[in-house]
């Protein structure tokens, strides 16, 4: 069973990491290059928050330089924050830079909303993006969840799901993520499949099948082989 965690600010390496998921480590532009070399088994979202998009010109620079690169799957997390962070005059010109990135590199966007929905579905209208954006983190309620579905979004869940308003998400728009939560992955794919009345296997496939299509890149999970780790660290 393929299980992948779309995004997580954490990769566990003592004894209770899980070496049979496929992550995709969300960094900072400067965090990058050193985490591409820790994580050997995992690829990488990149982006500038939107609680740090102000005075970000170098960071974006630096991003624009390494977002190429094949091991970065994502641009993000970026998006907007109406309750944290500068102004939406600061923010929305930032989280654009991440759209025409993501268009250029034809790599779909991991977006942070708070709030901010009117201003989000506005700038989706104005910048018709046709790479995939994907609300992490997802839990709206379910006339907010229609709405969203109407204008396009994917979205990722994790240990919150909103139970009335996931049923309505179109399972070809769904992943399965961890975020800042010290949670396993399988608990949010249980607990997914159980409110969607899903076999744990069948729904893992589904989800699966939607990683293979928006990150056609990302490695599949494989067995855990501790010399492999060895070699790394030679």
């Amino acid at each position: 069973m393929e299980l992948y965690d779309i995004h997580t600010h954490q990769v566990f390496l003592e004894d209770n990491d899980d070496p049979y998921h496929s992550c995709i480590l969300d960094v900072y532009p400067l965090e990058f290059e050193v985490a591409k070399e820790t994580y050997q088994r995992h690829a990488f979202s990149c982006g500038i928050h939107p609680w740090y998009s102000e005075d970000s010109d170098n960071q974006m620079k630096y991003l624009i330089e390494i977002a190429p690169d094949p091991r970065i799957v994502a641009i993000g997390e970026t998006g907007l924050d109406k309750l944290k962070g500068p102004s939406f005059d600061v923010q929305i010109p930032v989280f654009i830079k991440h759209i025409e990135l993501s268009e250029n590199l034809k790599k779909p966007v991991i977006i942070h909303c708070v709030k901010a929905w009117e201003e989000l579905i506005k700038v989706r209208r104005e910048t018709n993006p046709a790479q995939p954006w994907i609300i992490h983190g997802f839990r709206g309620n379910p006339e907010l969840t229609k709405r969203l579905i109407r204008e396009g979004f994917l979205f990722s869940v994790g240990e919150k799901i909103n139970v009335d308003a996931l049923p309505l998400i179109p399972i070809n728009s769904l992943f399965c993520e961890t975020d800042e939560d010290e949670v396993d992955i399988r608990d949010i794919y249980q607990q997914a499949a159980h409110t969607l009345n899903r076999d744990l296997e069948d729904f893992a496939n589904e989800i699966a099948k939607n990683v293979h299509r928006i990150f056609p890149t990302l490695p599949p999970p494989k067995p855990y082989n501790p010399e492999e780790e060895d070699e790394e660290d030679d």
